[in-house]
């Protein structure tokens, strides 16, 4: 059996549609909102009675660690180590006393900070971010548990943006403005932005399961080919049946997001434009994945695949929202 930290969330919902969907144990604050075979177990990885209780209800050989504080809006920095370094070290400790020997941790390319250079998993960490530099504090806790064992064996993924059907997060709101025509290109937008199809990533990550081996293993994993930003929002206004019309000046993009700067302070609220956003936008985050494309793996779906299937599930998705609105005011 493997115990799935966060199962109940986008990426966990996509492991518990693998070939392992029956071996899983979810352990999540939160019940999944998606039909799973797995059994589920309530609880928080930084208790260590809850994690326990969940390893122990079954012969558990192997976790595969998802639960993280990401980009929630308006948390504080200690919050991201309270679960992505403590909360780790707790599942290390009770992976010690139930002789566990094997856990996978989803890490983030956030350890590298922005830089301007293609990053490879020899690049040297350089988190610029509170969550970035707790994703790595979360690693070092794992590098020292494997340190302690010459037969343990800690497998750590470095994803960059994952997006696909059920994800609620950034690429929805991209679709959205491009849907809505509010989006506009930023300058010349060929700066590459990777990003990770979350089906060809759980394939990625059971590919390595399968073949971890004693120690630490780190990989980087993002789709190819690797699009512009250009590329990418184009594909999903076509997609659409949408046309981009507008081009603006990087400086004066990012300007435009200074009145919902101000919203954002006023109201306390997220919006999903800020000028922060817009400049994210505009940066490059070029991460290579090819060490595991070199070991073997081969995924089922393009980056272009990945898109356009997104775009098909937001379609379906506002679709149904519609209809069930329709059918309120009818009411």
């Amino acid at each position: 059996m493997i115990l799935l930290t966060g199962g109940s969330g986008f990426i966990g919902s996509h492991f518990q549609r693998s070939p392992y969907e029956e071996q899983f144990i979810n352990l999540d604050l939160n019940e999944p909102k998606f039909q799973s075979k797995a059994a589920f177990s309530q609880g928080d990885i930084r208790r260590k009675e809850d994690v326990s209780k969940a390893i122990q209800s079954k012969n558990i050989k192997s976790i595969i660690s998802l639960a993280a504080k990401h980009h929630d809006f308006g948390i504080g920095h200690a919050e991201y180590f309270d679960t992505n370094e403590d909360g780790t070290a707790v599942i290390c400790e009770v992976a010690s006393e139930n002789g566990i020997k094997e856990i996978i941790f989803f890490s983030s390319v956030a350890v590298y900070g922005i830089r301007g250079e293609v990053s490879t998993e020899l690049t040297t960490p350089q988190p610029d971010s509170p969550y970035g530099a707790s994703k790595l504090a979360g690693e070092k806790v794992l590098q020292k548990w494997a340190d302690e064992a010459a037969d343990r064996k800690v497998l750590i993924i470095r994803p960059t943006l994952v997006f696909g059907p059920n994800n609620m997060a950034n690429m929805r709101n991209l679709i959205r403005q491009i849907d809505s025509g509010l989006y506009f290109h930023l300058g010349k937008a060929d700066n590459i932005k990777s990003i990770a199809y979350v089906e060809n990533l759980v394939n990625a990550t059971l590919y390595l399961k399968n073949r971890i081996k004693p120690g630490v293993s780190i990989y980087n994993y993002a789709d190819e080919p690797q699009l512009t930003t250009r590329q990418i929002s184009d594909t999903i206004a076509h997609a659409l049946n949408k046309k981009i019309r507008v081009t603006v000046p990087k400086t004066l993009g990012i300007m435009m997001g200074i009145p919902f700067d101000v919203m954002i302070k006023v109201t306390g609220k997220n919006f999903p434009i800020s000028s922060a956003r817009i400049k994210k936008l505009g940066t490059q985050t070029h991460h290579s994945a090819q060490k595991i494309f070199q070991e073997g793996f081969r995924p089922s779906f393009t980056t272009l695949d990945g898109l356009r299937k997104m775009v098909e599930w937001y379609k379906e998705e506002t679709s149904t929202v519609r209809e069930n609105d329709d059918h309120l005011k009818a009411k």
